[in-house]
């Protein structure tokens, strides 16, 4: 494993960490595992040390979930998953990057959308289904589902907890299609994230620092602002 390789699990490990209290990393790191591995074989890279962040901020925020809006917009994500399976387990690896891209622009647009006051909170559907292709595609739905749980007003504690137990689940369904679909995760992808794992406590925990540091007005611009950001940035640049 090269010095590059140990780094890039290192910011990986980090990534992880930090996208799971609403900073939207994924963004960054996924484009260039992508570009390193190949669009298949670093979505089954990321979602190991995803899931490890998932249980940490589930225990943290382990008595802050919504089950109601869990309930409403988790079956929807699973069709946008089936959807992604049949997709993705039908093209080759340049076309899987690709339509990355473009669900990652969809969610780009849908930030800068929310910056002239329009009202997702009805629009479920919309972002359950194009949730869970973004989030088998490419772990890339984090700012989309941020933006839909924004919207319906709930409290910092209260969108952090739904917002990991609903990717727990999410995730739990994705690993395994990873496994018995695409079969992108092998003994070499646990040999990579081995290094990973140890810096999303990391992550994890420099994220809940800073985001205890905001009252409920600031952490909503901060998520808001950091979504806008990440959109524009995918659209221009």
């Amino acid at each position: 494993m090269s010095y590059l390789e140990i780094l890039g699990m290192i910011g990986l490990g980090l990534g992880c960490g930090l996208s799971k209290l609403g900073i939207p990393a994924a963004l960054v790191f996924s484009p260039i595992l992508a570009g390193v591995y190949g669009g298949k074989a670093s979505a089954g890279i990321i979602i190991i040390p995803v899931i490890v962040s998932d249980l940490i901020v589930m225990y943290i925020y382990r008595k802050n979930v919504d089950k109601k809006v869990l309930i409403k917009i988790l079956p929807l994500t699973i069709l946008g998953i089936i959807a992604a399976v049949i997709f993705g387990n039908n093209i080759s690896d340049e076309l899987f990057k690709r339509s990355m891209g473009i669900i990652i622009f969809i969610i780009g647009v849908l930030t800068l959308l929310k910056n002239f006051k329009i009202d997702f909170s009805k629009l479920s559907f919309l972002f359950g289904f194009l949730g869970g292709i973004a989030a088998f595609i490419g772990n890339v739905s984090g700012p989309m589902m941020s933006i839909y749980l924004l919207n319906i007003e709930m409290d910092r504690e209260k969108f952090l907890g739904t917002r990991t137990w609903f990717y727990f689940i999410i995730n739990l369904i994705k690993v395994t299609l990873y496994v018995l679909v695409l079969k992108n995760i092998q003994i070499e992808t646990f040999k990579l994230t081995s290094i990973a794992v140890p810096f999303v406590f990391v992550g994890v925990f420099l994220g809940k620092y800073f985001i205890e540091k905001m009252n409920q007005n600031m952490f909503e611009k901060f998520i808001l602002i950091i979504s806008m950001i990440s959109g524009l940035k995918l659209i221009f640049f």
